[in-house]
């Protein structure tokens, strides 16, 4: 009787490492992959969505070198929630937020800050990783609602990208637009596959050069009127859906 108690117990710790995703990281499920390469090097950054067991749920940005199949390892992704920068070679810039007493009931307790409350330095496959952390309140009452435009056009320079004659289908206001400038930082194309695009993601993080203060974070969804494929946006700074 001990013996088949032992045993129940034993099966059901192993099945909950299994469920929890300790049993290898094949048990995650990847909802959304997306990459672009890191110019001057084999290196490729990924930026992906997965589930794993009991709710388990990560969100994040993972190096690896181009010869390296991904799959989900929490231990290897960098610590920000948004880029600031193009990554390079040498270097890459990212920021996050933590709650620092400004979460929940404590939210309207503290007051704003608008500038990190700390940097934390790292590296990851031989580059340097920069992350400047913000306060959860400073951070969010700098952060808008989502954006959703159709563009017909686009023009790309090596750190930004234009959309022309954009129109909000969506709202009751059907805003128009002559045209968004983004600079390069967290921009995803989704695409269907046969390349097509079927949504433009970006999260366009606007932060002073000199103090580091966030002065928005602001959400578009675009897409195109006409169909257009993912090859005519260049492979940097910009993150590509990976099909497979």
């Amino acid at each position: 009787m001990k013996n088949a108690i032992y045993l129940i117990l034993l099966f059901g710790f192993f099945f909950a490492l299994y469920s929890c995703g300790f049993g290898g990281w094949g048990e995650w499920k990847v909802s959304e992959l997306y990459n672009q390469k890191i110019e001057g090097t084999s290196k490729i950054l990924y930026k992906y969505d997965a589930w794993g067991g009991r709710d388990s749920h990560v969100s994040d940005f993972v190096i690896l070198d181009s010869t390296e199949k991904f799959k989900v390892k929490p231990s290897e992704n960098l610590p920000f929630t948004y880029l600031q920068e193009i990554p390079d070679k040498i270097f890459i810039k990212g920021v996050s937020h933590i709650c620092d007493n400004s979460c929940g009931e404590n939210y309207y307790k503290t007051s704003p800050i608008f500038i990190p409350i700390k940097e934390e330095n790292s590296e990851k496959q031989s580059i340097k990783i920069a992350n400047n952390i913000y306060q959860y309140r400073g951070f969010s009452e700098r952060s808008k609602g989502l954006e959703r435009f159709q563009f017909e056009k686009f023009r790309e320079i090596r750190d930004s990208l234009f959309f022309y004659n954009l129109d909000d289908v969506e709202s009751m206001e059907g805003k128009h637009l002559d045209s968004l400038k983004f600079k390069k930082t967290d921009i995803v194309i989704k695409q269907n596959k046969e390349q097509q695009i079927t949504q433009i993601v970006i999260e366009d993080l606007i932060i002073g050069n000199s103090s580091n203060e966030i002065i928005l974070k602001q959400s578009y969804f675009l897409t195109p009127k006409n169909k257009l494929k993912s090859n005519v946006f260049s492979d940097y700074g910009v993150f590509k859906e990976v099909i497979k």
